[in-house]
């Protein structure tokens, strides 16, 4: 038996899960510190919301362009050394936020950032499964993965209420724009303290089979691996896309949304604070972070919906798509026009609690089109397309915002996610259609 085994077997499941729910409760409030307040600190320091749009787009390019690359990393050189990497990344992150007074520092941050996330994406999941399981060969994982979904919300719930008050302690500072420490810059400070933090813990709470063996060579080998096989991917998905139609309706459909977030994502700060009558001051920020922790509150709850939407409508994930599209694009449509902030935030949570529908249903139409030796390719297509969306989003409805106004991109964004529901009643039309072949069929088989 491996010293690997050994160590698993002296670990209870129990220990395994502090460890790895300590592990993930840091990653989430350390992110959600900020949330609520980085627009409106980058806005302090004379970065338009266009060049912040651009930004955030750039940041989801990054993700999806290395997503291929480094998807074998933390099978090939260890999980932790990757998990490791990706949060001493996220912490330069934070530092280069904290210094961003011009667009191309705030580029540079984004980039960082995007690298950080593409690299941690499933490692220390992966090794969290893999210990349970050589602990106890016989355990029921959805228990323990549900454990560590609710400690990622209520990380991220504390994080952003958190992050919203902070700036009101430290309101002697001097005003924001004008110095590196600022009331709306302390959130970061606080991010970066928690990563170091995390970093730290996951050096000392993870461990794993084969953390001695060399692995720069592996790293090396693995990521040109990996771009190298992002043609073939690519292509192969395309020529997959091509010839089903339905996929083709399904990717814009994943455009559309990302567009959509984004807007959503780079505008509410300034929209929301200039509501409170407080633009560029420390005041609004508690509200800020109440208004952030309520979307996530709403995503999930219209998750848990679209279940019992989908059942309710006999299992046509297509109709209930449309009907999220249609409310969520009319959600942001009233959004632009309610000029006060209390129906204003009534409809920003009915967007995301509409976008939080439409996201299963999606996902199983999607994966019904795709053969199982090709899912992993069309799932990266997939998060291209929504990225695409998100960088297109981010560059054009912050151009927008920042020449005409908040309330003119969103009236784009809404009626863009209103048009983007008949991708899915086309699906939905073709299922009737087919529905009915087979009852004809069926009916001329008769005797």
């Amino acid at each position: 038996m491996s010293s690997y085994d050994l160590m698993n077997k002296s670990l209870t499941t129990n220990s395994i899960r502090r460890r790895y729910y300590t592990i993930l409760f840091l990653v989430w409030f350390a992110t959600s510190l900020p949330l609520s307040l980085s627009v409106l600190l980058a806005q302090a320091r004379g970065i338009g919301l266009a060049e912040v749009g651009l930004a955030l787009g750039v940041y989801s390019l990054t993700i999806v362009a290395l997503e291929v690359p480094t998807g074998g990393l933390a099978d090939a050189v260890g999980r932790k050394r990757v998990a490791l990497l990706a949060f001493a990344l996220a912490a330069l992150y934070n530092l280069a936020f904290l210094f961003a007074f011009s667009f191309p520092t705030l580029l540079l941050a984004m980039i960082l950032y995007g690298v950080s996330r593409a690299l941690s994406s499933g490692a220390l999941d992966a090794w969290f499964v893999d210990a349970l399981q050589a602990a106890d060969p016989t355990i029921d994982l959805q228990p323990a993965l549900a454990g560590a979904e609710t400690v990622s919300l209520l990380a991220l719930g504390l994080g952003t209420l958190l992050g919203g008050l902070l700036p009101r302690l430290f309101t002697a500072l001097p005003p924001d724009g004008t110095a590196v420490l600022t009331p709306l810059a302390i959130p970061i400070v606080a991010a970066l303290i928690v990563k170091l933090l995390l970093v730290v813990a996951v050096a000392v709470l993870i461990h794993e089979r084969g953390a001695g063996r060399p692995w720069h060579g592996r790293l090396v080998a693995e990521t040109g691996a990996g771009f190298r096989a992002v043609p073939g991917l690519v292509g192969d998905a395309a020529q997959l896309s091509r010839a089903n139609p339905r996929l083709l309706l399904l990717m814009s459909a994943s455009f559309v949304a990302g567009l959509a977030v984004i807007s959503l994502e780079a505008l509410w700060q300034p929209h929301f604070a200039g509501l409170a009558g407080a633009t560029g001051s420390a005041a609004p920020t508690p509200l800020l972070g109440v208004i952030m922790a309520g979307s996530f509150v709403a995503a999930m709850g219209g998750n848990l919906l679209a279940g019992r939407l989908s059942r309710g409508l006999g299992g046509r994930h297509a109709l209930v798509g449309a009907l999220s599209r249609l409310l969520e694009g009319a959600s942001i449509l009233a959004l632009a026009v309610a000029g006060a902030l209390i129906p204003a935030a009534g409809f920003f949570w009915l967007a995301y609690l509409m976008g939080g529908v439409g996201l299963s249903p999606h996902a199983a139409l999607l994966n019904a089109e795709i053969p199982a030796e090709r899912r992993s390719a069309m799932l990266s297509v997939q998060s291209l397309a929504s990225y695409l969306g998100s960088f297109l989003g981010g560059a054009v409805l912050g151009a927008v915002a920042e020449r005409v106004s908040i309330p003119a991109a969103w009236l784009i964004a809404g009626a863009l996610t209103v048009v983007s529901l008949v991708p899915y009643l086309i699906l939905d039309a073709r299922r009737d259609r087919a529905e009915g072949d087979r009852g004809s069929e069926q009916l001329l088989q008769q005797p």
